[in-house]
């Protein structure tokens, strides 16, 4: 069904590729490696390289390391805070941009994890889905994202072992 409306809007995205520019914002769930599923907004900014097939994606999102189930089997609280930020810096690749194959993303990501920082890669994909029709403009579109930040994590002394905090979104994207 999310193909068939990204087919159906398809036509309005070629008014959006006189646009080099973008900023989204999103919500959605942080899944972070051994800590649950919380809430997350993110705030974006995209460069369209020439072609429209390429673009480069700034991001930065908050999030929450809040667990419940461990707070109650551990009665303690793994990390100072219970705070998360993330930083993205992302290429994109966006083979059909007018179609409905979702772009692949590949990056970097720093991430502050109740006070201790680290660095990951990234991996995921998207799409923009115009909604000329619904706005009255083709500046704005629906997007989603998928991210796999991937790093290698230590808690409390133990040994260390790859993480995958898994992050899905949902935002309006604005052109300009």
């Amino acid at each position: 069904m999310l193909f068939a409306a990204i087919h159906l809007l398809s036509e309005e995205a070629h008014g959006q590729y006189q646009y080099q520019n973008s900023i989204s914002l999103s919500g959605g769930v942080y899944a972070a490696s051994g800590f649950g599923t919380n809430p997350y907004v993110a705030a974006r900014y995209n460069y369209f390289l020439p072609g429209r097939r390429f673009f480069v994606e700034a991001s930065i999102g908050f999030s929450s390391l809040k667990s419940d189930v461990l707070e109650t089997i551990s009665q303690s609280q793994v990390f100072a805070s219970e705070d998360l930020y993330t930083y993205e810096f992302v290429l994109a690749y966006d083979a059909n941009p007018s179609g409905v194959i979702p772009y692949i993303t590949g990056g970097v990501a720093g991430i502050n994890q109740g006070g201790q920082n680290t660095f990951s890669a990234v991996l995921g994909l998207g799409k923009r889905i115009p909604l000329g029709n619904v706005f009255g403009s083709d500046q704005f579109s629906l997007r989603y994202d998928v991210r796999d930040q991937i790093f290698s994590q230590q808690i409390n002394n133990a040994e260390p072992f790859v993480a995958h905090n898994i992050q899905f979104s949902l935002g309006l994207q604005f052109y300009f």
